[in-house]
């Protein structure tokens, strides 16, 4: 951190104030009255937590005003800010950031029914309850995410649901550092510590899907997955994998295939699928946009949906109802998913909720349609 300090006093009485109360290193003199100066040990929340035996999140409550907190320890978390000297901007901007009455959604793909209505929940609780907000698409690209988080940190959001594609541990540290609270939908990350998620049982889910396939009577199944870099890729093939272990059948490795969440991905891939010799009879995908591609691929194979091969799918039913046959769905309610991201955003700044991190997971629905 670089801090410009200006006066009237020389260099020599900045540099014996600057060394003995902050620990700080000069570096240059820019001009007379003006030192610029380096911190070796830049103070932040978490370390008035951890000299106080507190958490960030009970610091970050005692210093908003928001939330229960002891008057006792308010007044010590006040008195260490205090002590800590330049830290207290940062303190302040994120009160700033609290105050601001609104919240970030960072989606892959706004195009996608799944995510638009996750927006729409989380858009129906923040008109409710007085917030605003902001939707940013990563569109599946883990540079864009980081870019997005960026500019909600700027835009100084009071909290953001996040849906990561993988861009976002740097940020997901430091808006933990500044009390910013993150709600993950679908994928956490890996090494960014435990936070708020809602969510479906992925692994339970595409188990429930593809047994529920095999009941049917099929037993030469395949699969187009979401990229397994992500936890709901990667959750819903093992859902898949032990479902037809269990049930004693062969899963042969051409016919289980990784893609991206696109309809062109299943369009592409169902056409490979295709040009085997020995194909699939049934088919389970990731989510509805690799069905829908996969669709086209075997109209244009000029093959009949279920009659040479039968569907099913994750996601949410076609919202308009034009995709025929109307496709076997395990719904995910995403509505909800959207309203209670926000609902515990909102509870983090206003309610004073449990230090403890809160996971929820809602329960798919099973629609049947035509297509198996």
């Amino acid at each position: 951190m670089i801090v410009k300090i200006c006066g009237r006093k020389n260099k020599k009485y900045w540099q014996k104030l600057l060394r003995n109360r902050f620990q700080f290193v000069i570096i240059s003199v820019q001009y007379v009255g003006c030192v610029e100066v380096r911190a070796l040990n830049p103070v932040k929340l978490e370390d008035i937590a951890r000299s106080l035996n507190l958490s960030v999140s009970t610091v970050s409550r005692a210093l908003s005003g928001n939330g229960r907190v002891g008057e006792k320890t308010r007044r010590r978390v006040q008195e260490a800010v205090r002590e800590s000297g330049y830290t207290v901007n940062t303190v302040a901007r994120s009160l700033r950031i609290r105050d601001a009455r609104n919240i970030g959604v960072v989606v892959p793909d706004i195009g996608n029914s799944y995510f638009a209505s996750i927006i729409k929940g989380a858009q129906q609780f923040c008109r409710e309850n007085g917030y605003t907000l902001t939707v940013c698409s990563s569109d599946e690209d883990a540079d864009y995410e980081a870019e997005a988080l960026q500019m909600l940190l700027e835009k100084q959001v009071s909290g953001v649901i996040l849906a990561s594609v993988g861009g976002s541990r740097d940020y997901v540290r430091h808006y933990a550092r500044l009390g910013i609270p993150i709600v993950f939908i679908d994928n956490i990350p890996e090494n960014c510590g435990a936070h708020d998620l809602v969510t479906i049982d992925n692994l339970a889910a595409a188990y429930s899907l593809t047994e529920a396939m095999i009941a049917r009577g099929y037993r030469e199944l395949g699969a187009i997955t979401g990229p397994r870099s992500q936890a709901t890729g990667q959750l819903r093939y093992e859902g898949f994998v032990k479902a037809m272990t269990d049930a004693g059948l062969e899963i042969k490795p051409e016919w289980v295939l990784e893609g991206e969440f696109r309809a062109e991905s299943g369009y592409q891939l169902m056409k490979d699928l295709l040009a085997l010799p020995d194909r699939p009879r049934a088919m389970i995908f990731g989510n509805n946009n690799l069905s829908c591609g996969a669709i086209n691929a075997i109209r244009e194979a000029g093959l009949n949906i279920p009659g040479d091969v039968a569907l099913a799918t994750f996601d949410i039913e076609d919202p308009t109802g034009l995709i025929t046959p109307h496709i076997t769905t395990l719904n995910q309610p995403a509505r909800e998913i959207g309203g209670r991201a926000a609902e515990i955003i909102f509870a983090r700044l206003n309610d004073g909720v449990p230090e403890e991190n809160r996971i929820i997971y809602l329960e798919p629905v099973f629609v049947e349609g035509e297509s198996w």
